[in-house]
């Protein structure tokens, strides 16, 4: 069973790597990833600080809306590997794996066994949202890391009566928390749930299990806070300027509270498809059903996951990605009642028959496609091709770390200032008494044009630089 169900795991990689492909090694990403890289790039270079990340020199010198615990990590690549895309490229898609890594090791908790946990695996990179995160330098991608590793230390904890093993689920929530904030707090609800739908504790044991999750996990905040001004200052920043201002209504992002639940139903889509079918082969061979064990896990890991995914409907300010860290329950739950009808199937296999002969050549064949249509892709724009176009042209004729005005109205194209930062090491002003000018040819131009001298038109932009600093410089 071992030996089979490696090529199982092949044949998953594969298809999360074949998702992914088309944009692994390429230019462009959602503007939110573009700047998570910019920061952690700056950090690695001695721009900012663990307390006080940096973004520009005009858009957040001090970056305080998000927790800088995922920034930091990522800047340490950034220190060992340089500043290539591949870097925040390969560090996203490692967490993914690495939340795979665990849920593998969630599932031999529940199941003892890992032969079948590919299937959970697939269910999981199945869900669109997954392989767009991987591509695309979300937090969510870490914060899911630490939030599956408390899962699984506490499942362990459960299964060895010991409690350090909760002790370590609940750091790993602080650690989650410092990633992307408080919506790593779901998993405090797990031993309730356990308590629930498989009694192996007691009531008793569930406030006295839930107390320490919560205290290991606000405790080192709560020391970080009284103990550093630094600390201090970011956590106060944070939470008046990003938490309470969601919170309350003030960055809206999504016209309905629903919006979250039409997400996690679009996402679903093709799972759902997959265990529909397994159920229909199911019913046909009239073969083995999931036993009360199964179905009892099935709805506690499906009801941790709602307690990721309802909490979200509070705040207008919503995207899809926001319940990233749900999912990997959410692909248990399904793959759950259908263990012993897969691991059946699996059993069935005979590991010297042509047939698998075939499937194992299918599974290196796709693996080694995948990398070799990636690296074919390396150094192609991906998306938001006029942007990039624009940041590449101009950085031939400004020098990095150099502060250039910009329009008022093309200001606020906030992934200019994400994709300018990343790539060029260059910060945008809205003030006009920069060397630089980039002007937007659709807009008004208000200042003398025989003050500036044209040095390249792309698109409908062109750069401007003020003539009597040329003439000073000849």
């Amino acid at each position: 069973m071992k030996q089979k169900s490696i090529y199982f795991y092949i044949a998953v990689l594969a298809v999360f790597l074949g998702i992914c492909s088309p944009f692994l090694f390429t230019y462009g990403m959602f503007f939110d990833g573009v700047t998570y890289a910019a920061i952690a790039k700056n950090m690695a270079l001695g721009k900012g600080t663990f307390w006080m990340p940096h973004y520009t020199e005009t858009l957040y010198s001090a970056f305080y809306e998000q927790p800088p615990f995922a920034l930091w990590i990522q800047s340490i690549f950034f220190r060992i590997f340089g500043t290539s895309i591949l870097v925040e490229r390969f560090y996203s898609v490692l967490c993914i794996i690495l939340t795979g890594f665990l849920m593998v090791k969630i599932w031999k908790e529940i199941t003892s066994e890992t032969e079948t946990a590919w299937f959970p695996l697939l269910l999981f990179v199945c869900f669109p949202i997954i392989t767009w995160t991987a591509t695309n330098n979300m937090l969510e991608n870490t914060m899911t890391v630490f939030i599956c590793s408390s899962v699984f230390f506490y499942l362990k904890g459960v299964r060895k009566k010991k409690c350090h093993f909760t002790v370590l689920g609940g750091l790993s929530l602080f650690l989650g928390v410092f990633c992307k904030g408080i919506v790593a707090f779901f998993p405090w609800t797990i031993p309730f749930w356990i308590w629930l739908f498989s009694k192996k504790i007691s009531f008793r044991q569930v406030m006295m299990d839930t107390f320490i999750l919560v205290m290991c996990t606000l405790l080192p905040i709560i020391l970080l806070y009284i103990s550093s001004k630094e600390a201090n200052l970011f956590f106060d920043t944070y939470l008046s300027s990003q938490l309470f201002s969601s919170v309350t209504g003030l960055r809206e992002t999504a016209e309905s509270r629903l919006f979250i639940i039409k997400s996690l139903l679009s996402n679903s889509i093709i799972p759902f498809v997959l265990i529909t079918g397994l159920y229909i082969v199911q019913l046909i061979k009239k073969k083995t059903k999931p036993m009360k064990e199964q179905i009892n896990n099935s709805l506690l890991f499906f009801s941790l996951s709602l307690c990721g995914i309802l909490p979200i409907m509070l705040s207008l300010k919503q995207s899809g990605y926001y319940i990233v860290p749900a999912y990997p329950f959410l692909a248990i739950a399904f793959a759950l009642p259908f263990q012993p009808f897969v691991k059946g199937l699996m059993e069935k296999i005979n590991s010297s028959s042509k047939s698998f002969l075939v499937f194992k050549i299918i599974s290196y064949f796709l693996l080694i496609s995948v990398f070799l249509f990636s690296f074919s892709q390396k150094g192609k724009i991906g998306r938001d091709k006029k942007e990039l176009q624009l940041v590449f042209e101009c950085g031939k004729y400004i020098p990095e770390n150099t502060t250039i005005s910009i329009d008022d109205e093309t200001y606020i194209t906030w992934k200019l200032h994400a994709y300018f930062a990343r790539y060029k090491n260059i910060s945008l002003d809205s003030d006009n008494s920069q060397l630089f000018y980039l002007h937007n040819q659709n807009l008004p131009f208000s200042h003398l044009h025989d003050e500036y001298i044209h040095l390249i038109e792309i698109d409908n932009f062109v750069l401007l630089k003020k003539k009597e600093i040329i003439q000073e410089n000849l």
